[in-house]
């Protein structure tokens, strides 16, 4: 079943229970965090973005998991695997990081401390990401870029519970973007963005279980000039009511259900297929680098294999059109995490 929210409401009752359970092409879910009903140190809320321009991906996230903040930012070669990373930790920062509750209305969010500034500011246009350090390990980071912004463009929206925990939730909003203006710089590898951008938000709010698994994969590029993308998951939380599988074309957004996906799992860099069991997403990934990341601070222990691969395959509209894509530069993630 894929329940859709039309129009706004809250997310949690007064429980603290999820009630709007189901996905959204537009942002109609309230994040009413005051009925938050877990111990406060549960919360986890992030705003991330991936950009890709030609072989280099940028990371920027701005997040917390109530008891440790993380500040980051990261420039990958996913041909050559060249890296450079900015990071920077805070302990306890619920007082001091205002996170916003809806990622569509205009806000400010801004991380800051003695050598460094993290800065996202959103209008109706525009979406600026700012970040500056001078980091004694990374040396000089210098990042301003701005993605253009349509309130209207369809997005992922999905509410979902935890079935073992009913006051357990996960809130996500993954909105695609293309074209970009700006630069960015760590160290001495610089990166400058211009229309050929492809970008990605994903805005997160949740409690979640201490250890959890998941799958996500997202592309955005063009199609015969027009915007094409996608966003996947699954293994995460009781997707009963909605899978947060959707492909975009020309703005929109088409609602797929679930995924059969086969992999050799001892070895990430073979073929990936993907199809939806109506047929109207059917790829491969012939993958081009695993971008392998662990973190182990205190009790949080975090693997991820991000797999940047070619994606080849057809997205059929309901209208009966098929859309041929090959060469669409995509990936797919397997996360397993304690935090």
């Amino acid at each position: 079943m894929q329940r859709e929210i039309t129009e706004m409401t809250d997310l949690l009752d007064d429980r603290g229970h999820v009630a709007a359970k189901g996905y959204a092409r537009l942002m109609r879910v309230n994040y009413n965090r005051e009925q938050v009903k877990t111990h406060p140190l549960s919360v986890k809320e992030w705003d991330f973005y991936q950009v890709l321009h030609g072989d280099w991906v940028m990371h920027l996230t701005i997040g917390h998991v109530s008891y440790i903040a993380s500040i980051s930012a990261d420039l990958l070669n996913i041909r050559d695997g060249r890296r450079v990373s900015f990071n920077k930790l805070r302990p306890l920062p619920l007082q001091s990081m205002r996170m916003p509750r809806n990622p569509e209305l205009p806000h400010e969010l801004e991380a800051k401390g003695r050598d460094y500034l993290a800065r996202y500011e959103v209008d109706e246009k525009k979406r600026r990401l700012v970040m500056c350090a001078d980091d004694k390990k990374a040396g000089r980071v210098d990042i301003d870029i701005t993605l253009p912004n349509n309130p209207e463009n369809e997005k992922m929206v999905i509410a979902t519970p935890f079935a073992d925990n009913p006051r357990q939730f996960y809130l996500n909003y993954k909105e695609n973007y293309w074209g970009a203006k700006g630069k960015a710089t760590i160290g001495d590898v610089t990166v400058e963005f211009d229309e050929s951008t492809a970008s990605l938000m994903d805005w997160g709010r949740g409690v979640w279980p201490f250890t959890q698994e998941w799958f996500w994969g997202n592309a955005a590029g063009w199609v015969g000039g027009e915007h094409f993308g996608f966003n996947i998951g699954w293994g995460f939380g009781d997707t009963s009511n909605a899978t947060e599988n959707f492909f975009f074309y020309k703005d929109k957004a088409y609602k797929l259900g679930a995924l059969e996906v086969t992999r050799d799992e001892k070895d990430y860099m073979k073929p990936w297929h993907f199809v939806s069991d109506d047929g109207s997403f059917d790829f491969t990934m012939e993958p081009i680098f695993d971008n392998y990341t662990e973190t182990k601070i205190l009790f949080i222990d975090t693997h991820c294999h991000q797999v940047f691969g070619n994606w080849k395959g057809t997205a059929t509209l309901p209208d009966g059109i098929k859309l041929e894509i090959s060469d669409l530069v995509a990936f797919c993630e397997h996360a397993e995490n304690r935090w």
